[in-house]
């Protein structure tokens, strides 16, 4: 991939799509990128990792995970188009806050921390696309955190099968427990929600796939 190809990119990500063409050319160069192939399975990102650059999904899906190692409760799903890493590129610790894994083989371009902070610093409409991208991340986790800690256990399973859902399909890669204590639920609650929602016809369960039939009325049934 030349640096065209690369500005081309970049350009349709909402925190670049308004950057100035020079300032894109003076800011980001070849040698600040690097695209990366990923097999299924792999670590794209670890707790371990140190000052890790921001990343775009070029293809493939990942799954981002909490940092806890033994535990491995699973965040969020991301696919194509999903970018990373921006909101740790101005922070003081060094080491990066999730677990990102491959699900399948992936692409991913990585654009240096320091090409992208003095993209920001230089560029009124980044800066501004910067803390819109920053402010929208805390009201999601502030609302995540309300939906995932308040109601019963069918809202709280509910929502979050419908947030990690990918076409409506929802694999396990964590065990019963991991997700029961993400939840804030006992393992015997998880289950009986697990129960309720197929019981009502919301899900269906097929050994580690949990098949979702109709996500908005399930969310509105457990709106409470």
């Amino acid at each position: 991939m030349n640096i065209e190809e690369i500005y081309e990119l970049i350009k349709e990500y909402p925190i670049f799509k308004n950057a100035e063409q020079q300032n894109l050319i003076k800011y980001v160069t070849l040698s600040d990128t690097a695209l990366c192939d990923f097999h299924a399975g792999d670590d794209i990102c670890s707790p371990l990792s140190k000052d890790v650059p921001v990343g775009i999904i070029i293809s493939g899906n990942a799954s981002i995970f909490s940092a806890d190692t033994e535990k491995k409760v699973m965040l969020k799903s991301i696919s194509a188009g999903a970018i990373f890493g921006i909101s740790t590129i101005y922070s003081e610790d060094s080491l990066f806050p999730t677990r990102i894994c491959a699900k399948s083989s992936c692409k991913v371009l990585f654009i240096s921390s320091n090409a992208v902070r003095s993209l920001i610093e230089n560029d009124k409409n980044v800066m501004r696309s910067f803390l819109c991208l920053l402010s929208n991340k805390i009201v999601y986790l502030n609302k995540k955190i309300s939906s995932l800690t308040a109601g019963s256990a069918e809202r709280r399973l509910s929502v979050f099968l419908s947030e990690n859902a990918s076409d409506g399909i929802f694999t396990f890669t964590t065990s019963a427990s991991a997700l029961a204590t993400m939840l804030d639920i006992g393992r015997a609650s998880l289950y009986r929600a697990f129960d309720k929602l197929e019981s009502d016809g919301f899900i269906e369960r097929k050994d580690k796939t949990i098949i979702i039939k109709n996500e908005k009325e399930m969310l509105n049934r457990y709106s409470r």
